[in-house]
């Protein structure tokens, strides 16, 4: 699964970041808006006013604790797979960890202590299948537990709907 490994520049954010309003606008979850090209416009504007401006695939969002907290809303992890980002955070709601699984985000959900060693645009390498996170920039690398197979697979698939569209597929031709 090489598509699982992102270089590029690390964007650190503290801990409590929000879905609605710090992630991505409230009102895009009330219109149940899930076009990417309209929701990667507003990804951490928040924030960053000029994040989705700025943000590069291959980049990666690097969170500390109770990162994507609050009301269980996709449109700001579709945000995220639009621009081609990665995400690896101290921790994460169960219910935000399921919506980055099922919108295709690869993402790393319990990496201890790693928004200290790193800094809004250190260059990063994060290979999301083995767990390895390697900060280019300080020559610091450490090793995360990976997702399962199965949920990386899902990741690679690009989310929960291609998964089942080409299980179905799959399933048809058999």
């Amino acid at each position: 699964m090489s598509d699982l490994v992102y270089r590029g520049r690390a964007w650190v954010f503290g801990d409590n970041v929000a879905l609605d309003g710090d992630i991505m606008p409230l009102e895009f979850a009330i219109s149940r808006e899930t076009r990417p090209e309209v929701l990667s416009a507003h990804v951490l504007k928040a924030i960053d006013p000029e994040f989705p401006n700025k943000a590069k695939p291959g980049d990666v969002i690097v969170a500390g604790r109770r990162f994507a907290q609050g009301n269980p809303h996709i449109q700001g992890f579709l945000g995220f797979r639009a621009l081609g980002l990665g995400v690896v955070v101290e921790s994460i709601a169960r219910s935000s960890f399921r919506l980055a699984i099922s919108a295709g985000v690869p993402i790393l959900p319990a990496c201890a202590g790693v928004t200290k060693g790193t800094a809004t645009g250190d260059e990063v390498e994060v290979d999301f299948a083995t767990g390895l996170f390697r900060n280019r920039t300080r020559s610091v690398k450490h090793s995360y537990q990976p997702l399962d197979r199965i949920l990386l697979t899902m990741i690679a698939n690009g989310g929960w709907l291609p998964s089942v569209k080409k299980r179905l597929t799959a399933m048809g031709a058999a």
